[in-house]
């Protein structure tokens, strides 16, 4: 059972693989994904990876320093699709949880060796949060492999007031990640650090997270966040993980502490509790343990429309995209599905 009133899914691959989740489109927060559990194999067992997945916060602040709208926090309603908002055949597509979501099952290209290689296959649920002028697009893709990404995206006409004004839209994901239940999980702040003297070695490590807080995404260091069960490990010994990984275009910075870092982890206090981004500066004021604990990784990717916009989006903004993935780590002994 589920800690949120929502529709069951169970998704068999082809290759024998399975996901179970639990889906929902509702007001405020938009879409709402749990219980998300991979079973890599008929004969393997299930293990728990994602308790809940959602947006604590989209925030849009303008160029000028007014307006800056919470647009999690005023109470808007998942937009109610047709068949046209969903990919027309011969895409397999439809419409689920009273037509508040699209559910599309494709094939994307998982790898290539020389002759060899092999598409994959994803589930992919999109829900829209119809904010006022904007359509917020929130999207969970569920591969095969074990692999989840997250995506959000903003559309619709702009301001009519504020056309050509420049602004931002800050996604914050609030992601309870119970690898293999919801105890027992560390998070790993992860680097690359280049020694830019001749012959320019380099070095990847990963630093515990020890207690709740907050870290800087750097483009030059490749910054992470990877999640390890003390107890989870794969066949081949292997301890097992799921990292985080950034998939953005820039770093919107602004008054508001919460926007100052990008990613933060915390203590879980409950399915109710701390659900909004704007509160993390507070979340993490008692400065909890995150070692073998139960966890709640936060992350933050914007998209920036640009003052003097161009006319393509005078009426109504193409989609601009930004999101993150939680790929798997020794999860699988070796290449996911390989056939030699």
């Amino acid at each position: 059972m589920s800690h949120v009133p929502c529709l069951d899914q169970t998704v068999a691959f082809g290759s024998g693989s399975t996901w179970t989740l639990c889906v929902t489109a509702v007001r405020e927060f938009g879409f709402i994904v749990s219980h998300a559990n991979f079973q890599k194999s008929p004969d393997s067992l299930p293990i728990t990876v994602l308790f809940d997945g959602r947006l604590g916060a989209i925030f849009v602040p303008y160029h000028p320093g007014s307006p800056r709208y919470e647009d999690i926090s005023l109470n808007f309603s998942p937009l109610l699709l047709t068949p046209a908002h969903c990919p027309p055949p011969p895409r397999r597509a439809e419409l689920i949880g009273d037509n508040k979501i699209c559910k599309e099952i494709r094939t994307y290209l998982a790898w290539m060796d020389d002759a060899n290689v092999r598409y994959g296959e994803e589930v992919v649920y999109f829900a829209v949060l119809n904010a006022a002028n904007y359509n917020y697009m929130m999207e969970w893709t569920f591969r095969d492999d074990g692999t989840i990404l997250g995506r959000a995206g903003s559309t619709g006409p702009q301001l009519p007031s504020a056309f050509g004004i420049g602004h931002m839209h800050n996604f914050t994901w609030r992601l309870d990640i119970d690898l293999n239940g919801p105890g027992d999980d560390s998070v790993y702040f992860t680097r690359h650090v280049e020694n830019l003297t001749p012959p320019s070695t380099a070095m990847d490590d990963l630093l515990l997270i020890e207690r709740e807080g907050s870290r800087v995404w750097n483009p030059e260091r490749f910054h992470t966040l990877e999640v390890f069960d003390s107890t989870l490990r794969n066949g081949r010994g292997r301890s097992t993980s799921y990292e985080l990984v950034p998939l953005r275009s820039g770093s919107a910075r602004h008054s508001e502490d919460f926007t100052k870092k990008d990613f933060w982890v915390t203590r879980f206090r409950g399915v109710a509790e701390e659900l909004l981004a704007k509160d993390l500066p507070n979340y993490i004021a008692d400065q909890q343990s995150t070692v073998n604990a139960d966890i709640v990784v936060w992350y933050t990717g914007s998209v920036h429309h640009e003052d003097n916009e161009r006319d393509e989006d005078r009426n109504t903004t193409p989609v601009l995209w930004t999101g993150f993935e939680l790929r798997p780590k020794n999860l699988f002994d070796q290449t996911p599905f390989w056939t030699p």
